[in-house]
């Protein structure tokens, strides 16, 4: 199904042959067939220049195509992504197909079959599946299984990190208990399970000297930025993972009293450690006045994240635990606030307390308004405060802006004190329905490291073609 073709630069490095298939396969069943099916799609354009990744600037240019086909008559699902990419940075130069597949839908077994290259979520993260993947639900049972297997392929904004092979098994169940515990102080209406196991296995890339050179791939699949030169040793990293996810709706002291919780962990049998632990909870306590507990033990998988999170207080590169906790009013259609407290534990064994609030507010239909203040300070003396407002409005059904203000004074023992003032904004366009332009552009004035730019233009064209059922 699936042939790979290396290249000697970076980027993705696999050519799925499946697309060619995938079209044949299109274009037989539209010439052979009356049956309604659907095609839709869009083609991208863009262009940008940023200092990401080198202080003096990059410039880049990339055609993102994509087409989708649906026959609900056969059952029958596609979809192509087409990307090529030119830049004055290398490990952003490609030119590859990022989604083919095919789905099939067999609803006498009743059983979904998917084959090729797509997009796949997991404990691992967001990355491509070169593989099948295949969904059997159970009839007149709440009650689905899925199994898939294949070669992983993480989508980085460097570069794209291949695993030897992924595979798993999950089933998901979907319940309405009613249950009601004591007398009645707490429902239960709504459940939601997922369990499954997976197993993943890649290459290490081990050395021991101190000359720095190119990137490499780290133990969790991740883009090391740096690494040693010298000797080196390539073993093969096998894992083993139990994930579960749940989530419970119902209601607590009282029927007008919603609540609902989700938890989600995956633990490493070959570590034996949890890892991704995940819960948030929410209950509207009394009438327009939510409580809200958020806690999350992670290890962020990207180097660069948005203009907002920059921002972010709480934010850290590695291993971390964070806990917020809030109070959120609806003083009215117009008006949300919220005040909370926070807690973050660091892999380095740092630790510390902070605060944090919000408020949103309505302006007008078309107009919103926000604002964030945060605030940390960790037990090594390091500090964050920043402050973020944000405003969008619909000036008509064509046009649309957004633009982001934040002001962070940080206390770093990497660089010491840093003043960072930013600005960000964002128009859209519709010169027709199916024609859109849009400009984006964020600069980021720094105090003690280098100040950050980015500008980009984007045309994005929309295709439908749509034939009606026959009757």
């Amino acid at each position: 199904m699936t042939e790979f073709v290396k290249y000697t630069e970076g980027g993705f490095r696999c050519l799925n042959v499946f697309s060619p298939l995938i079209l044949l396969t299109l274009l037989g069943v539209e010439s052979t067939t009356a049956l309604a099916d659907t095609w839709k799609g869009s083609i991208r354009t863009k262009v940008q220049t940023d200092n990401r990744y080198d202080k003096d600037g990059d410039y880049t240019g990339e055609s993102w195509g994509q087409l989708f086909y649906d026959n609900p008559e056969l059952q029958l699902k596609a979809r192509i992504s087409l990307l090529g990419r030119l830049s004055t940075d290398i490990y952003r130069k490609k030119q590859q197909i990022y989604q083919s597949y095919l789905e099939k839908d067999f609803k006498s077994l009743p059983l979904v079959v998917r084959a090729g290259r797509f997009e796949k979520s997991d404990n691992l993260g967001l990355y491509l599946l070169d593989g099948g993947q295949a969904t059997y639900r159970f009839n007149g049972r709440p009650l689905t299984v899925e199994v898939y297997a294949g070669r992983p392929l993480r989508v980085d904004h460097v570069r794209s990190v291949f695993g030897n092979y992924v595979a798993g098994a999950e089933a998901i169940m979907s319940l309405t208990p009613e249950w009601t515990f004591g007398k009645g102080w707490a429902h239960i209406n709504n459940l939601d399970l997922r369990a499954g196991f997976q197993t993943a296995q890649r290459d290490l890339t081990e050395v021991t000297d101190d000359v720095l050179v190119s990137q490499g791939v780290d133990i969790n699949g991740d883009v090391i930025e740096q690494q040693q030169a010298g000797s080196s040793q390539v073993s093969t990293i096998s894992t083993y993972r139990l994930n579960g996810a749940a989530r419970l709706a119902g209601h607590l002291l009282g029927r007008d009293k919603p609540m609902e919780t989700f938890i989600k962990g995956s633990y490493a049998m070959d570590k034996n450690q949890l890892e991704n632990a995940f819960v948030e909870s929410w209950w509207d306590v009394v009438k327009n006045v939510r409580l809200r507990s958020y806690y999350e033990a992670y290890r962020p998988k990207q180097r660069f994240v948005t203009f907002r999170d920059r921002f972010y207080s709480a934010y850290a590169l590695g291993e971390q635990e964070v806990w917020r906790g809030s109070v959120e009013q609806r003083w009215n259609d117009k008006l949300r606030y919220s005040v909370g407290t926070q807690y973050a534990n660091r892999d380095k064994g740092y630790a510390g307390f902070g605060f944090n609030g919000g408020v949103n507010y309505a302006l007008a239909p078309s107009v919103n308004l926000s604002g964030t203040l945060d605030y940390l300070e960790l037990s090594s003396g390091e500090n964050a405060k920043s402050l973020y407002m944000s405003g969008a409005h619909a000036l008509n059904a064509k046009i649309h802006y957004s633009l982001n203000l934040s002001l962070r004074e940080e206390n770093k023992s990497l660089y010491g004190q840093n003043l960072a003032k930013g600005i960000e904004t964002e128009w859209q366009y519709m010169f027709q329905n199916d024609l859109v332009f849009a400009f984006k552009a964020s600069y980021i004035d720094n105090s003690k490291i280098n100040n950050e730019y980015l500008g980009a233009l984007q045309l994005t064209y929309y295709f439908d073609r749509f034939q009606a059922s026959q009757p």
